[in-house]
């Protein structure tokens, strides 16, 4: 019906238990009902009448107020007409009382009836229940000391990965010296200087190079194999996505230009993501996003659409450590290797 008429029927519920004296006999009841309804009747029939939505909550609010007066006037009349209906309603309580404690595993005093023993049912239940949110306390902060150290313990890891990486390349590039080195000692002087020259005026490129990039867009770097190195931190994706915004052309022009120095070296472009989600969905859009970044490339450069060697690497090849936002924004990066070395 229309909220006149559900105000109708809680108005003829409150009457019905107030001709059963519950005004008297349980006034707490009675005017907790008519407060409800009195509150309601002002939302429907105010002027203007309450649009906000509130009614209809208010109007189920207050049919359980007016239902429970109903409920209690009648079982008190009830009471009332019966012999020794007091003394039923007693055991009918002591019963009850010891039902919940029995379902509860509590031992209660079997002096104890009545309120007696509703208040020391409830006392117990409470100390129950203090007790079990104590435990529970206990355990969240044993939980979150595990995994304060699980954190720590993690960072650290991702931190000597880094480390170690670094060590790596810097070994690498001593050998590769050490390597340079001897082979002049052992080849012809002028194959030898032929190849220092060579050495130095390739890193000499490279270091021009690396001037077209500022700090927040790339770096590139002569690798000890001779190769070109260039990675791409400016060139950022959407969350998910491998689209390729065309705000970055100008980025693309510079990585373009470089790879133009070295027209017959293969070309692999290579996508790197944090540890961040599933690794099969990582690898899968890394590479999704290379491939972008490689059609891209070949189209400035009039080469095929399959010019470049594509590759995603996804989460594996970290270049810092994961545990925090500066170091997963570095490790979300392009990469593209120029095998310039195999064209020496």
């Amino acid at each position: 019906g229309t909220p006149a008429d559900q105000l109708a029927e809680i108005d003829a519920i409150i009457k019905a238990a107030k001709d059963l004296g519950a005004d008297k006999r349980c006034p707490v009841f009675y005017e907790a009902a008519a407060a409800a309804y009195r509150s309601v009747e002002n939302m429907i029939m105010g002027d203007p009448p309450d649009a906000s939505g509130r009614a209809g909550a208010a109007l189920r609010e207050a049919r359980v107020h007016a239902q429970r007066l109903l409920s209690r006037a009648r079982f008190i009349q009830e009471l009332r007409d019966e012999r020794h209906g007091w003394e039923a309603a007693a055991e009918s309580y002591d019963r009850l009382v010891g039902s919940v404690a029995t379902v509860s595993e509590l031992a209660l005093d079997p002096v104890l009836t009545g309120p007696d023993a509703g208040r020391a049912l409830v006392g117990a239940l409470d100390r129950r229940l203090r007790a079990l949110r104590t435990r529970c306390d206990s355990l969240e902060a044993v939980n979150r000391g595990q995994q304060v150290w699980v954190s720590a313990e993690r960072a650290s890891r991702d931190s000597t990965i880094a480390d170690l990486s670094a060590e790596v390349t810097e070994l690498r590039h001593r050998l590769w010296e050490m390597e340079l080195r001897a082979g002049v000692a052992e080849a012809d002087r002028s194959a030898a200087e032929d190849q220092v020259r060579l050495a130095r005026e390739r890193e000499t490129l490279v270091k021009s190079l690396g001037e077209l990039f500022t700090d927040d867009e790339g770096e590139v770097r002569l690798t000890p194999e001779g190769n070109v190195h260039v990675r791409l931190v400016g060139l950022k994706f959407a969350s998910g996505s491998a689209w390729l915004n065309p705000r970055y052309d100008p980025l693309l022009d510079k990585l373009a230009e470089v790879i133009a120095k070295f027209p017959r070296a293969p070309v692999r472009v290579e996508g790197h993501t944090d540890d961040s989600g599933p690794r099969e969905g990582n690898l899968l859009l890394s590479e999704s996003r290379a491939r972008a970044v490689a059609g891209a490339l070949a189209e400035k450069l009039q080469r095929p659409a399959d010019a470049f060697a594509v590759a995603g690497l996804g989460p594996d090849r970290p270049v810092a450590a994961n545990s925090t936002p500066d170091g997963r924004a570095r490790n979300r990066r392009i990469e593209v290797l120029i095998e310039a070395g195999k064209t020496q």
